[in-house]
């Protein structure tokens, strides 16, 4: 397993990602874990959805290094916070999917 040390350039970390280092996902979300909870936490201002979302948004660094390497014209840090806002909306999405109805259903009378 390679040592990551600090100097190392966030966008060689993630090349190193794209190579199956879990190592180099690790180093990343100790650099960058604070910062994705905090966005995450504003938006869904949940604690346990924004552990979630930093979660999920460290999978899809997992699942998505190589093509980011390919196409992304960016920071890692501004590409983490893309992934985490996306995440958070979909939290907030299902929120409203999951109490929509439920809602609907109390302010309307269906029976009349």
């Amino acid at each position: 397993m390679p040592q990551h040390n600090r100097a190392m350039p966030d966008r060689t970390l993630v090349g190193c990602v794209a190579n199956g280092d879990a190592a180099a996902l690790r180093e990343l979300e100790q650099r960058h874990g604070r910062s994705v909870y905090a966005l995450a936490y504003g938006i869904v201002i949940d604690p346990r959805e924004a552990d979630d979302v930093v979660a999920e948004t460290f999978g899809y660094v997992w699942q998505s290094a190589a093509r980011f390497l390919e196409t992304a014209n960016t920071s890692v840090s501004a590409w983490l916070g893309e992934i985490a806002r996306s995440r958070s909306r979909a939290v907030l999405l299902a929120r409203e999917w999951a109490g929509g109805w439920s809602a609907l259903q109390q302010t309307a009378d269906f029976t009349t």
